[in-house]
């Protein structure tokens, strides 16, 4: 696909009840407007309303003259479909019908045509699968052109439409694999042909990538490969997979359950960490991976655990909500131009990715029991330190969240603490991801930084000393201290070390849109955005380093808190401001 080919309506958007409860209401009554199902297909409308239909003809016209070639077609195709299903924008029947014959008869042999490179049908073949399955429970469609349809996708071999087929267990494979043999059990699902034993040979060599706390590692460990992969289990097993590691698997997500939990942010957000993070989708597949979670306890008796996952899908789709009710809607959390690229990797862009939020809504939808009721009750106070291979730890107390990389991946992020946000704020104030430490970061940005940022002492080395609720100490390996305190009154730390202290604090300056409102006073930093505002104050005294940097967010000011031998540093979110 030409990325040129498709458009965004930069005005005139739909604009669904559900995105317009945000307007004038408290945290809670914003939240408490989420929790029907529905939402998920408004999500999945307001994706699809996002594709200019002169652009989407445009497509078409090159899908026909040269095949499909990756996985946007067939993705949008399925969420028109599934939308057509549930008496949404009959107006693109026609325009589906013909998308739908692209790929019943493009999807067989679009990885022969492309020369072997992939076209994602390991991602597409299951949203296809998926929306025809849709239409013919819905009746959308005479029961002779789905069964067409279905036919057309029945002959195919496993072997010859995935892209990644690695060899057992010599050679380790990557998500893709996972997602192809979630896909032979959505033609299962379907009865569109698909293969078992397919999905049982990969499935059980995947396991073994699993760390103790039940999240995959992919390589490098990115956070989003992790739970979006957990996710393709969790279809496979809704779509009725009972393989030989059916319960292996779902061992794997039972391990993982309560970590996911508590690695939420309080703004609904998955962990920044690698690749693919902060855009919308994310919050999409979080949505859909708590629905699961919830949906899943609930069957299993325990209707507690089941209403504190509801309640933590709510708020993925609060999170999701916020940044859907932008005029015009992106697919990042930023306010750039749409077709700038900018905190996107190359393959991140625009058109693959906000169709993809409607991707993941539809399993959250398909996952989503409505007469689980969401938790009223506060998380208890938690700090999760994952395994080595993730690097991260993750704090959450008193509407607060604070978020640590000790290993971090120069490319994308940066050591220190990368996140601290508060329920009701946005999500950016004060950080919602670190600068990467990279001279060439994996994603694109305007501007080259110095170095890496995050809020951080000047170290080569963090080892975590100790940690419990609302707490963690870290140490440079020898006598540097920083411990870190997190209450509903905010952030306090404490840095203490032979000599002067030097403390780097990064200031949202930018959105790509407006700039904030920051004053500085000697111990005092305010930072006002969206109504809110960040407070940080210190024992010692802020120095302005002049230095800008930037990361998927926008940009930032590079302050250093600094002292002697021990600094004291605080941050606080609040709805209002006043100078001391």
């Amino acid at each position: 696909m030409k990325r040129f080919l498709m458009h965004i309506l930069l005005s005139g958007l739909l604009v669904f009840p559900s995105f317009l409860a945000w307007a004038g209401a408290g945290q809670g009554e914003r939240e408490a407007s989420l929790t029907g199902k529905d939402f998920y297909i408004d999500v999945m409308e307001k994706s699809v309303a996002a594709y200019d239909s002169l652009a989407v003809l445009a497509y078409i016209a090159e899908v026909e003259k040269d095949g499909i070639q990756e996985h946007g077609f067939a993705r949008l195709t399925a969420n028109i479909g599934i939308l057509l299903s549930q008496g949404r924008i009959p107006q693109k029947r026609d325009l589906f019908v013909r998308m739908m014959d692209l790929c019943i008869s493009q999807i067989p042999v679009a990885l022969a045509r492309n020369g072997g490179k992939s076209t994602g049908n390991d991602f597409s073949v299951k949203e296809i699968c998926c929306c025809l399955s849709e239409l013919e429970k819905n009746k959308t469609f005479d029961s002779e052109r789905i069964n067409k349809w279905k036919e057309g996708l029945k002959g195919m071999k496993a072997e010859d439409i995935y892209t990644v087929q690695p060899s057992v267990p010599s050679k380790k494979a990557h998500n893709w694999c996972i997602y192809g043999s979630a896909s032979e059990c959505a033609r299962l699902m379907a009865g569109i042909g698909g293969n078992r034993a397919y999905a049982d040979k990969y499935f059980a060599d995947q396991l073994r990538y699993f760390d103790e706390n039940g999240m995959y590692k992919d390589p490098h460990q990115p956070i989003v490969y992790d739970i979006v992969t957990r996710l393709q289990l969790m279809a496979a097993l809704d779509f009725g997979y009972d393989g030989p590691v059916r319960e292996d698997i779902e061992k794997q997500l039972f391990k993982s359950a309560l970590p996911t939990l508590w690695m939420q942010s309080s703004t609904g957000e998955i962990p920044y960490g690698g690749r693919s993070n902060q855009f919308l989708h994310n919050d999409s597949f979080y949505a859909a991976v708590f629905e699961y979670y919830a949906s899943w306890m609930q069957r299993r008796g325990d209707a507690s655990l089941a209403s504190r996952f509801k309640a933590a899908a709510v708020r993925a789709r609060a999170s999701l909500a916020y940044w859907l009710s932008q005029n015009p809607v992106r697919h990042i959390k930023n306010h750039y131009p749409t077709d700038s690229g900018y905190g996107c990797e190359k393959y991140a862009y625009f058109n693959k990715y906000m169709v993809t939020t409607g991707s993941w809504a539809y399993l959250a939808w398909r996952f989503a029991d409505d007469g689980i009721v969401p938790s009223s009750s506060p998380e208890a106070p938690v700090t999760f330190v994952t395994s080595d291979d993730f690097h991260q730890i993750v704090m959450n107390a008193g509407d607060y969240t604070v978020q640590f990389d000790v290993c971090a991946n120069g490319g994308y992020d940066s050591n220190g603490i990368g996140r601290i946000q508060k329920r009701g704020a946005p999500s950016v104030i004060a950080l919602a991801s670190p600068c990467p430490a990279a001279s060439k970061p994996k994603y694109k940005l305007e501007l080259k930084n110095p170095g890496p940022l995050a809020l951080s002492p000047s170290w080569d080395r963090y080892v975590l000393e100790k940690s419990g609720p609302g707490y963690v100490e870290l140490s440079d390996g020898g006598s540097g201290r920083w411990l870190s305190k997190l209450s509903k009154n905010g952030l306090v730390m404490t840095f203490r070390q032979e000599g002067p202290v030097t403390v780097s604090v990064p200031i949202f300056a930018f959105d790509g849109e407006q700039s904030t409102d920051i004053h500085f006073w000697g111990k005092t930093i305010e930072v006002n955005y969206g109504g809110w505002c960040c407070r940080y104050t210190t024992n010692g005294r802020f120095v302005d380093t002049g230095l800008l940097y930037a990361n998927r967010n926008g940009h930032f000011r590079r302050f250093d808190a600094v002292g002697d031998k021990q600094l004291r540093l605080e941050c606080r979110i609040s709805k209002r401001s006043s100078k001391p």
